[in-house]
C-alpha cells in the first residue's frame, strides 16, 4: 500500500478557480475557511449573503460548475457557500449573483423578474433566490413550474410570502403563461457583464473556465493545526487512512454534515474524497451500482432514469427529493449521510432506512480490500480507516409492494419525526398472502430499533386481506415499538405516528378493490398542487404615481446583490469583530470566567466583561427596568450575555466565544413556562384589570355558560439578517450603524452605556434585512455591547450574531393564556365574557403589551358585559420585546376560540355565531371608545358570497363523511385592529438641488422591506410633479432625522409620507410664485435654478406627530379571511388548500406593495400557528430550538395552495392625510384561521371515533404532532 511522503514538494498546496470569470490562485488556504468567507472578505462579493451556517436558508447560494467525474463532462448546480470548504473548489468555476448582472452591466431576466414581480421586500434573500433559480435553467433551461417550485424548497423568506417570488420564478416555466415572460433561450440565461468592462458578454467568463482543467495531482493544506488533504486515486486515500488512523480525522464529500453536527471534533485532518475517480463508479444494472462520492441529486437522477426497470427506484427517488434541500443533495453524498447515522445513532436518516428497506447493500473497502453487507450491519461496523465504495440498491420484485414515508415538522427541508420503509411480496394468486418476510423499517423510534422484527415474522404466510391479519400485526408492531422520550417530540406520538405509517402500508399493500371506501385514501399522502394566487385591487390612474402600483425602487439592485447590509460594509484597517459569551444555563448566579482557550485561538484580540463599561451596564432606557449588557451577577436567562470577546475576524471570535469557560454558582429550576409561573406566583407587578356592565350577574343569568382556556405561544422573528452593528471612535464621539428599527433609543443606549452625550452619538441605517419587531427595542444590546468594545479598544468594531446565539440571547414574541368563562342566548349572542390573560414577560419587563388589550380584546364582538384581568408573568427565559402584531395576535386568537366554542356547544356554524355578534357603528369598545369607522359586517359578507363559503361548507361535510382518515375544514375569521399613531413621530427632510433639479429625502423611518423609501418618493413626486426617477432616499440618521420614534405600528410609511407630503407644500408654497412669473409652466430645471437665484429656500423639514389625548387608537383595521384546509388524521400532516382575504387597506399609497405585506404578514402568522414552536430544556433553560434544523419558519410549500388576496374597493380613510389603511401587521391576525380549520377537520376525525361529544382547545402552535395528538386516534379503529 503506498503511503504520501510528508514532504511539502510533493503536493500541491495552490488552489486555482474561476468567480465570475475571473481566475484565482489561493496559496495554502485555511481549512477552516468556507467559500462563503472568503467571498465575502476576501473578494467582497457581499451580494452572496450569510446567515445561518447550517444549509438551511439560502442566502448564501452560489452556483458552481466544475468536471462530473462520473462521465467526464461538465456539470453546474447550486450550492451552499456558508458549509462549503474554501479548499473544496480547486478547478472549480463560480457564479455569484454579481457574476449574473447589475446596475452597471444590465440586469439579468432573472433578477428583474423578480424585482418587477414585487418578489423582493427586505431583499436579504433575494441573491440566494436569484442563483437558485440560475442553477436550475442551466440545468434545464425548460423547467416546468412543478420542477421550479420543487427547486426552492432550501430557501427562506420572511417578508413576502412566496408568492410572488414563486410566480416571479415560475414565469421562466415551459408550462407557465407566456405573457408572464416565457422561457429565455441559452445565450439570454448565459449573457453577464464582463469583468474587465462590466458589459454584457456571452458568458464564457462566467461559467466556462476551469470545467475542462479539474487539477488531478493531490492537494494538501496546513494552517492552525489542520491538514486538509485531497488524494486522487484511491491508493492515495487508502494511504492517507493507514496514516492518520490514530489521528482524528474526518473524511469530507459535500460537508453538509457540519451543518447539523457543529460541534463535531476538532479534528486534525481532513481528507476530501471528491477526487477519487473509483469513487464515482455507477453501474446502471439492474441492480444498481452507485459510488460513494456521488451525490444525493445524481442519485435521484439515476433512481429515475431505471424506474422503468424497477418502479421501486421511483419510490427511492421520490423520497430522496424530501431529503434536506435542493442545495444540499447537490453536494452532499448518500454515503455521508450515512456515516452521518453511523457516528450519531439518533439522526433518522432518511437513506439508513428507504435503503434498508429497499434491501440495499454497501461496499466498505480496508486497506485495498472490500467487505459488502447489508446497511443495518454497516451501522455496527467500525470504520476507522475504512471508506464506502459504492450502494448496491436491487430491483424490486414485480410482485412486491414497496412504500416509503417521511413525517416532518415541515414540508420542506425538514428532518423527520419518523420515517419508514415497507416491502413485502405478496402471492396474489393465492388469497393476497405474504411470500416472504417482508422489511419493516423505523427511523426515529429510538437509537437501535431498525427492523420492527416481531412483526415481520407474523406476518410470514398470512393473508393481509384478513381482517385478523392486520389486527395481530399492529399488536405486534405496538409491543415493540418503544420509542426513546424527547423534549421536541413525545414517545407517544412517535409511537402512533409509526403505527399510521404501518397501517397506510398495509392498507396500500392490500389494494383498493379489498378496502371500503371510507378508508381507501388513507393509504395515499396528501398532493399539493403547483400553487397559484390572484390579487385584486383597484387604482386611481389620475393620482399617479401616487396608488400607482410598482415594485419598491431598490428591488433590482436588491436582486443583484448590490444593496448594501450593514454586514457588507467594507472592513475598515484595524476593524476587528465582536461575539457575545452566553450563559447556558438559567436561573443562577455568574461563577467564573476563564478566558484563557480562547485567548489562544488565532486572531484572538481582548475580552470585555462588565467591569470594562465605562458607563452604565445597561443597555434599557428610563423608566424601563435595568437590563444589564453583560451580567455581572444574576444569571437570569441561558443565552444571557456575560462578556464578549474580540478577534481579527467574525469566524475567529465565534470560536473564541465558544472556548471561553463559564461556571454557574446557585443554580436553581428554572421557571420556563406561564403554568409554571402560575403554580410558583412568579409575576411581575403589572396588572390590568377593565370591567364593563355587570359581568358576573350576567354571566349567572345567562342560559347558556361555558369555561375553558387557551394558549399560544412563542415566536422567533426569523429575520434573515440576525443583530448586526458597527460601532467607530471619531473625534466627535462614536459613529454607529446599526440594523435597527429605533435609531433613537439605540443612540441613547450607546450614550448610556459609553458615558457619552447623546449629541455625540451619530446612528445611521440605510436598510435592515428584515425586523418584524425584533429590531426595535432588542437592537439596544448588540449596539450597546458593540460601543463598549469600540470605546475600550479606540477601533471599529463589528458585532455579527451567529444564528443560535441570536435566537438564544434576543426577545421573542410573548407567550399567552387565557382563562375564560362566557354566557350567552340560544341565538349564541354573547352576553358577558370574564376573561383572565397571563402574559409571559420573560425574565424582565422590557415591553408590556396589556396596556391594549381594552382596545383589542374583543376583536369585532359586541358584549355589554366584560371582566378582563391581565396579569405578566415572571420566567427565567429571555425578556419579551415586539413581535408583528405584538399583544393583538394572541388576544385577537383567544376571542376567535371562545365564538368556536359557543358554536359547539350551540352545535351551530361557528361563522353565523361570527356573524350575529360583530359591532355595529355606534357601540363602545371595552376602552370606551365609540366605533364610527366599523365596516366588519359588509366585508364579512362579501367574503361570503364571493368565496361561495357555503357551497365549500356542503362539499367539505360530504368529503369528510366519505374519509375516515383524511379530512378537510373551513374556516372564516374576522379582524379588528386598532391604530396607534399618538406614540409616534418621524422627522422628514427634503431639499431640492439647484443644479438639476434632482429631489433628495431622508425621512424618520427605516426601511425594512415594507416599501417606505418607495412610498415617500410616489408622494414627492406627486406633489412637486417631477418624474420618480429625480427622487432619491438617503440613509436615515440621528442628524438629519433626530428623536424619531421606533419605525413599527404599520404606520412608519403612513406618517413618513405625511412629512413628506407637508415639506412638499411648504416648498411648493415658495416655489409657485416664481413658477407663476416664469409663465406657470416652466421647465422644472429651470425653474429650480431660478428659485435658487432668488434665495428661495429650496429644503424643508417636518416633524410628523399625531397627538391624541391619553391612549387611544386613531382608527380601525378591518378584514376578514377564509381558510381551507386538509389533514392527514394519521400522520398530523396538512395542507392549507386555500386562503381568501378580503382586506381594508382604504386607498393604497401603492397597491403591489400593499398586497405584498397582506401576504407576507399572513404567512408570517401562519408559521405562527402552525410550524414554529419555542423548545426549552427543562433543566437548564436553554433554548432547544436554536437554528434551521429545529426552528421551523413556513417554506414555499406551507402558504397557502391557493391563495386570493382583495384590497377592499371603493374604501377611504379619513383619519390618514393619504386616505390608506396600515397594512404591515393587522392580516397577521387572520392566519388563525387556518388553525381554527384544523380544528374542523380534527373534530371531524374524533366524531368518527366518538370523541366528538365533547370542545375541545387547539392551542398554537398546532404543529403536525399538535395535530395528530389532538385527533385521539386508537389503533383498534384501523381496519380494512
Amino acid at each position: 500500500m503506498p503511503i504520501l511522503p510528508d514532504a511539502n514538494e510533493d503536493f500541491n498546496d495552490k488552489l486555482t478557480f474561476w468567480v465570475n470569470g475571473k481566475r484565482h490562485v489561493v496559496q495554502n488556504p485555511d481549512p477552516a475557511m468556507t467559500l462563503n468567507e472568503w467571498l465575502r472578505s476576501q473578494r467582497g462579493l457581499t451580494g452572496t449573503k450569510v446567515m445561518c451556517r447550517e444549509g438551511g436558508c439560502g442566502c448564501c447560494v452560489v452556483m458552481v460548475t466544475h468536471s462530473d467525474l462520473t462521465n467526464g463532462g461538465p456539470c453546474s448546480y447550486s450550492l451552499n457557500s456558508c458549509l462549503c470548504p474554501l479548499c473544496s473548489v480547486d478547478g472549480w468555476s463560480i457564479t455569484t449573483v454579481e457574476g449574473l448582472g447589475g446596475q452597471k452591466g444590465g440586469f439579468h431576466p432573472i433578477q428583474r423578474r423578480l424585482a418587477d414581480f414585487n418578489g423582493s421586500q427586505c431583499g436579504y434573500c433575494s441573491p440566494g433566490m436569484v442563483v437558485n433559480m440560475y442553477g436550475l435553467l442551466n440545468k434545464k433551461p425548460q423547467p416546468s413550474q412543478q420542477e421550479v417550485e420543487n427547486h426552492f424548497d432550501g430557501h427562506i423568506c420572511r417578508c413576502t410570502g412566496y408568492r410572488p417570488i414563486l410566480d416571479a420564478m415560475k414565469s421562466f416555466a415551459v408550462d407557465a403563461d407566456p405573457g408572464k415572460g416565457g422561457c429565455i433561450d441559452i445565450e439570454d440565461l448565459n449573457k453577464h457583464p464582463c469583468p474587465s468592462a462590466g458589459e454584457s458578454c456571452n458568458g464564457a467568463s462566467a461559467n466556462g473556465n476551469g470545467v475542462n482543467g479539474t487539477s488531478t495531482s493531490p492537494l494538501r493544506c496546513c494552517q492552525r493545526g489542520v491538514t486538509w488533504y485531497r488524494p486522487t486515486t484511491l491508493a492515495e486515500l487508502y494511504g492517507l487512512l493507514e496514516r492518520h488512523s490514530q489521528d482524528r480525522y474526518k473524511l469530507v464529500c459535500g460537508n453538509t454534515a457540519t451543518g447539523v453536527y457543529k460541534n463535531d471534533g476538532p479534528y486534525s485532518c481532513l481528507i476530501d474524497i471528491k477526487s477519487v475517480p473509483d469513487l464515482y463508479n455507477c453501474q446502471t444494472g439492474p441492480p444498481l451500482v452507485v459510488g460513494s462520492a456521488v451525490s444525493l441529486s445524481a442519485v435521484v437522477d439515476l433512481l429515475r432514469a431505471g424506474s422503468d426497470r424497477s418502479p421501486s427506484y421511483s419510490v427511492l427517488a421520490d423520497h430522496l427529493c424530501k431529503v434536506a434541500n435542493v442545495s444540499v443533495r447537490n453536494v452532499g453524498s448518500w454515503a455521508g449521510n450515512l456515516m452521518i447515522k453511523h457516528a450519531h445513532p439518533e439522526f433518522p436518516s432518511d437513506v439508513f432506512t428507504i435503503m434498508e428497506a429497499a434491501g440495499a447493500k454497501v461496499t466498505i473497502g480496508f486497506r485495498g480490500e472490500s467487505q459488502t453487507m447489508a446497511i443495518s450491519d454497516f451501522w455496527g461496523t467500525t470504520m476507522n480507516g475504512k471508506v464506502i465504495h459504492s450502494l448496491e440498491i436491487p430491483p424490486g420484485n414485480p410482485e412486491d409492494v414497496f412504500r416509503t414515508y417521511k413525517v416532518a415538522p415541515r414540508s420542506q427541508n425538514a428532518h423527520a419525526y419518523v420515517n419508514a420503509g415497507f416491502r413485502m411480496t405478496l402471492d396474489r394468486q393465492s388469497e393476497v398472502k405474504v411470500v416472504t418476510k417482508p422489511h419493516i423499517v423505523f427511523g426515529g423510534i429510538n437509537k437501535t430499533m431498525v427492523h420492527a422484527s416481531a412483526t415481520e415474522d407474523f406476518l410470514v404466510g398470512k393473508r393481509i386481506t384478513d381482517a385478523e391479519t392486520l389486527r395481530g400485526a399492529l399488536t405486534a408492531l405496538q409491543a415493540e415499538l418503544v420509542p426513546d422520550e424527547s423534549a421536541l417530540q413525545s414517545a407517544q406520538y412517535t409511537k402512533q405516528l409509526a403505527m399510521g405509517l404501518f397501517y397506510k402500508f398495509y392498507l396500500s399493500a392490500v389494494g383498493k378493490e379489498g378496502l371500503t371506501e371510507q378508508v381507501c385514501s388513507a393509504a395515499d399522502s396528501l398532493t399539493r398542487p403547483v400553487s397559484r394566487g390572484e390579487q385584486h385591487f383597484q387604482t386611481k390612474e389620475s393620482e399617479w404615481p401616487v396608488r400607482q402600483p410598482m415594485p419598491k425602487t431598490s428591488s433590482r439592485v436588491q436582486a443583484s446583490g448590490e444593496a448594501i447590509y450593514i454586514n457588507d460594509m467594507p472592513a475598515t484597517s484595524g476593524e476587528v469583530y465582536a461575539a457575545f459569551v452566553t450563559s447556558t444555563v438559567a436561573n443562577c448566579k455568574l461563577g467564573n470566567m476563564d478566558f484563557s482557550h480562547a485567548m489562544e485561538i488565532p486572531g484572538a484580540v481582548a475580552y470585555l466583561t462588565a467591569a470594562d463599561v465605562k458607563g452604565e451596564n445597561n443597555y434599557n432606557l428610563p423608566p424601563s427596568p435595568v437590563a444589564e449588557i453583560f451580567s455581572s451577577n444574576e444569571v437570569s436567562f441561558a443565552g444571557q450575555p456575560v462578556a464578549l470577546v474580540i478577534a481579527d475576524t467574525q469566524v475567529h471570535a465565534d470560536a473564541m466565544a465558544k472556548a471561553v469557560q463559564v461556571t454557574y454558582t446557585d443554580i436553581k429550576t428554572p421557571i420556563l413556562t406561564i403554568q409554571d409561573a402560575i403554580t410558583a406566583e412568579s409575576f411581575h407587578p403589572i396588572v390590568k384589570e377593565v370591567v364593563k356592565g355587570d359581568p358576573k350577574g350576567a354571566l349567572a343569568a345567562a342560559p347558556h355558560r361555558v369555561s375553558g382556556e387557551v394558549s399560544c405561544g412563542s415566536q422567533y422573528h426569523f429575520y434573515m439578517e440576525t443583530q448586526v452593528c458597527r460601532c467607530t471612535p471619531t473625534e466627535d464621539g462614536m459613529d454607529v450603524q446599526s440594523a435597527t428599527q429605533s435609531m433613537d433609543s439605540v443612540q441613547a443606549s450607546v450614550a448610556q452605556a459609553t458615558g457619552m452625550s447623546a449629541h455625540r452619538v451619530y446612528v445611521s441605517v440605510k436598510r435592515v434585512g428584515g425586523a418584524f419587531g425584533g429590531k426595535a427595542a432588542a437592537s439596544k444590546l448588540p449596539a450597546a455591547a458593540c460601543a463598549v468594545a469600540a470605546q475600550n479598544l479606540n477601533r471599529t468594531v463589528r458585532l455579527s450574531m451567529c444564528l443560535d446565539a441570536n435566537m438564544a440571547a434576543m426577545s421573542k414574541r410573548a407567550p399567552y393564556l387565557v382563562k375564560y368563562e362566557v354566557g350567552f342566548d340560544d341565538e349564541g349572542r354573547l352576553l358577558a365574557v370574564v376573561y383572565n390573560l397571563y402574559e409571559d414577560n420573560g425574565c424582565s419587563v422590557n415591553t408590556c403589551f396589556l396596556p391594549i388589550l381594552p382596545f383589542t380584546a374583543e376583536n369585532v364582538y359586541y358584549c355589554p358585559n366584560w371582566e378582563l384581568t391581565g396579569q405578566t408573568c415572571k420566567t427565567h427565559t429571555a425578556p419579551t420585546t415586539y413581535t408583528r402584531a405584538p399583544g393583538f395576535v394572541a388576544v385577537h386568537f383567544c376571542m376567535e376560540h371562545i365564538i368556536e366554542h359557543v358554536a359547539k356547544t350551540l352545535n351551530k356554524d361557528p361563522t353565523d355565531i361570527r356573524r350575529i355578534n360583530m359591532f355595529e357603528n355606534g357601540q363602545t369598545i371595552l376602552s370606551g371608545d365609540t366605533l364610527s369607522d366599523c365596516n366588519i359586517a359588509q366585508l364579512c359578507d362579501d367574503l361570503l358570497t364571493s368565496a361561495k363559503i357555503k357551497q365549500r361548507q356542503q362539499e367539505i361535510e360530504v368529503f369528510n363523511k366519505e374519509h375516515r382518515w383524511k379530512k378537510r375544514g373551513l374556516s372564516v375569521v374576522p379582524l379588528r385592529y386598532a391604530i396607534f399613531t399618538s406614540f409616534f413621530r418621524f422627522t422628514v427632510f427634503v431639499a431640492i438641488y439647484h443644479t438639476d433639479g434632482s429631489v433628495v429625502i431622508t425621512h424618520g423611518g427605516i426601511e425594512m422591506g415594507q416599501g417606505v423609501d418607495t412610498k415617500v418618493m410616489q408622494v414627492a413626486a406627486a406633489s412637486l410633479g417631477v418624474p420618480m426617477e429625480m427622487i432619491h432616499t438617503m440613509s436615515t440618521n440621528t442628524l438629519s432625522s433626530p428623536n424619531s420614534t421606533d419605525s413599527g405600528g404599520s404606520v412608519t410609511s403612513d406618517l413618513n409620507c405625511k412629512g413628506v407630503l407637508e415639506c412638499c407644500r411648504r416648498l411648493n408654497e415658495r416655489i409657485n410664485p416664481i413658477r407663476q412669473e416664469m409663465g406657470g409652466a416652466p421647465k422644472w430645471t429651470e425653474l429650480i435654478n431660478t428659485c435658487h437665484s432668488k434665495g428661495v429656500d429650496l429644503s424643508e423639514k417636518y416633524m410628523e406627530h399625531h397627538p391624541l389625548p391619553g391612549l387611544r387608537p386613531t382608527y380601525n383595521s378591518f378584514g376578514v379571511t377564509c381558510t381551507e384546509v386538509e389533514l392527514d388524521v394519521l400522520t398530523g400532516e396538512r395542507e392549507v388548500t386555500r386562503s381568501d382575504i378580503l382586506f381594508d387597506c382604504g386607498e393604497s399609497v401603492n397597491p403591489d406593495l400593499d398586497i405584498g405585506q397582506v401576504e407576507g404578514a399572513f404567512v408570517f402568522g401562519l408559521g405562527y400557528w402552525l410550524t414554529e414552536k419555542c423548545v426549552y430544556d427543562k433543566e437548564t433553560g436553554r433554548l432547544l430550538t436554536n437554528g434551521t434544523w429545529e426552528y421551523k419558519p413556513p417554506a414555499t410549500k406551507d402558504i397557502p395552495a391557493d391563495l386570493r388576496v382583495t384590497l377592499l374597493p371603493n374604501s377611504s380613510n379619513p383619519y390618514s392625510v393619504m386616505r390608506s389603511k396600515a397594512v404591515s401587521e393587522p392580516p397577521l391576525l387572520m392566519s388563525c384561521s387556518a388553525l381554527f380549520a384544523l380544528r374542523q377537520a380534527i373534530q371531524s376525525a374524533r366524531e368518527d371515533s366518538d370523541n366528538g361529544a365533547d370542545f375541545f382547545p387547539l392551542n398554537g402552535p398546532a404543529t403536525v404532532e399538535t395535530c395528530h395528538q389532538a385527533c385521539l386516534l386508537d389503533s383498534s379503529n384501523f381496519t380494512l
